[in-house]
């Protein structure tokens, strides 16, 4: 009786996953709206939590007393978000490109924090359009094999990095600046050689009170495009980097506690919305917000 009042809708997020040697996560197949499980299937969301390959000189200080055990080194560093701090995946972000290191120096670094930790990683370059096309390409032959998810690939460079990806074996991040129609774009482009199988989506995103609702419209966008009208260009997981741009917010800056609840609320917002991995950075934000759910 109940089921003539239900939504059913045609289109299907595709099978996700990425990782390696056992330590493989799935993502996909909802084809419901997020947390309408009395619909159909809605997904379970990814927690990362964010690292970094060099100490992070610009992270909040409370931050980084967390992590001052472990901060110069990305292999005992990681190894705490998965082991202590229960993490699904680990995110390591590559401040090292920044400084006078080498490609293959970097790339070998990434490697090893692969090789050590039980769970799926996530690397993530600069953003910028040179270096990540000179590192990322390298990063993904070391680890050929490893199933890393790797990104940002940019409708600038998405040519050269998808390649070395697709050869090795691993999946990619497509970033686009808020915009549907981008988001579309650039997978129609990675379509054509790439599998969208994987690939996941990243249109960028913002904390509470400094453009969240602009994020969360983007992201349901998205989802709606692709669940409701059965889009299949934009039929990928979708990712969001919270932990960075909660915590550079004079909120989270003046008070560690009203940062905790400014990623947790942010993080929220956007499960509702649609993402399906979220990279956090504070482990309590990582237990409040599963507890929430």
């Amino acid at each position: 009786m109940l089921e003539k009042f239900l939504d059913k809708y045609p289109g299907m997020i595709r099978e996700f996953s990425f990782g390696a040697n056992g330590n493989q996560v799935m993502l996909g197949g909802q084809n419901a709206l997020p947390f309408h499980d009395f619909e159909g299937a809605s997904g379970k969301p990814m927690f990362a939590l964010e690292i970094t390959d060099s100490k992070p000189a610009d992270w909040a200080g409370a931050l980084r007393e967390i992590y001052a055990d472990v901060e110069a080194s990305p292999v005992a560093w990681a190894q705490k978000c998965a082991t202590v701090y229960g993490a699904d995946a680990v995110f390591l972000n590559l401040d090292s490109m920044e400084k006078d290191l080498s490609a293959a120096e970097i790339a070998s670094g990434v490697k090893e924090v692969a090789g050590a930790i039980s769970v799926p990683l996530i690397v993530h370059g600069l953003g910028d359009k040179e270096k990540d096309e000179a590192v990322l390409p390298q990063v993904a032959a070391a680890c050929s094999g490893l199933g890393l998810l790797i990104g940002p690939v940019l409708k600038e460079n998405y040519q050269a990095i998808a390649e070395a990806a697709l050869e090795h074996g691993h999946s990619i991040i497509a970033q686009v600046p808020m915009d549907v129609n981008l988001a579309k774009d650039l997978n129609i482009k990675l379509g054509k050689f790439f599998p969208l199988e994987r690939v996941v989506i990243d249109s960028l995103t913002s904390a509470l009170g400094y453009g969240l609702e602009y994020s969360y419209s983007t992201t349901e966008r998205i989802r709606l495009s692709a669940v409701v009208h059965d889009d299949k260009t934009l039929q990928t997981p979708l990712i969001a980097r919270v932990g960075r741009e909660v915590w550079k917010t004079k909120e989270a800056l003046q008070n560690p506690q009203k940062g905790i609840l400014w990623e947790s609320v942010t993080a929220l917002n956007l499960l509702l919305a649609g993402d399906d991995i979220i990279i956090l950075r504070h482990p309590e934000s990582l237990k409040l917000v599963r507890s929430l759910l």
